[in-house]
């Protein structure tokens, strides 16, 4: 998705910033390379340093590896929750202490997954729950303090690779085929950055990239009906866990 979102806005002729924990990154989709370790609020300085325009918080990460249980790993949980929410809010909060003589957008890349949590993707999911619901609730604060700076967020869905498939760690047989259903027909990233930059021209706050019906049903279900929607996480889990 990085790379895809890179891509475009070079194609648009802008100089891209590529910020990455590695030392050495290099392709047709940045101008120049950023290494930040993406941890914390000096961290998140360095970066308005470039004085940007857009920032495009997209950096995630995913649960590919578990307990031989299916239970998360203390040490992903920690990092999962640092890399796609703590630092995206922190990112944000110290951009509105700035002055900027221009808006500046800050992007968060969530997911439709921030809807429900589930018992296959629990880390991801409550992590890209806390993003939507920092940006919902801070991004209001921000805007009324300092005009210029803009708190969006983008939720899109499944996109056509191998990351895509992280939740089959968990899946049985059974499970495995409805998900193959999904990650076959899922878009190709540069499609989904075509979408997002599009989006990012408009003025919506809160972005989404066709959310399926049965994640609007979930959603609805987690909102309303709590307890219920437990016990259906704990029946799924007996039905398409390869643990059970």
């Amino acid at each position: 998705m990085g790379s895809a979102l890179g891509r475009e806005y070079i194609r648009r002729g802008w100089h891209v910033v590529g910020v990455s924990r590695k030392s050495q990154l290099s392709g047709e989709f940045l101008s120049e390379l950023c290494t930040n370790e993406q941890q914390s609020g000096e961290d998140a300085q360095a970066l308005l340093k470039y004085n940007p325009d857009l920032v495009i918080l997209n950096a995630g990460q995913i649960e590919t590896e578990i307990d031989p249980k299916g239970i998360p790993l203390t040490e992903m949980t920690e990092s999962i929750t640092r890399i796609n929410y703590l630092f995206p809010a922190l990112l944000a909060l110290e951009a509105s202490k700035l002055s900027h003589d221009r808006i500046l957008d800050i992007v968060a890349i969530g997911s439709i997954a921030d809807g429900s949590p589930s018992a296959f993707g629990p880390v991801y999911h409550a992590s890209k729950i806390a993003l939507h619901y920092f940006f919902s609730g801070v991004g209001p604060i921000v805007y009324n303090a300092n005009k210029n700076v803009r708190m969006r967020l983008y939720r899109p869905g499944a996109i056509k690779g191998p990351l895509s498939w992280a939740p089959v760690n968990r899946l049985n047989d059974k499970g495995y085929k409805i998900r193959a259903k999904r990650c076959e027909s899922a878009p190709e990233a540069n499609e989904v950055a075509r979408t997002i930059a599009r989006w990012i021209d408009g003025n919506e706050w809160i972005g989404t990239y066709k959310e399926p019906f049965s994640f609007k049903i979930f959603k609805w279900w987690f909102a309303l009906a709590p307890n219920s929607f437990y016990r259906l996480q704990v029946f799924g889990w007996r039905k398409g866990s390869k643990f059970v």
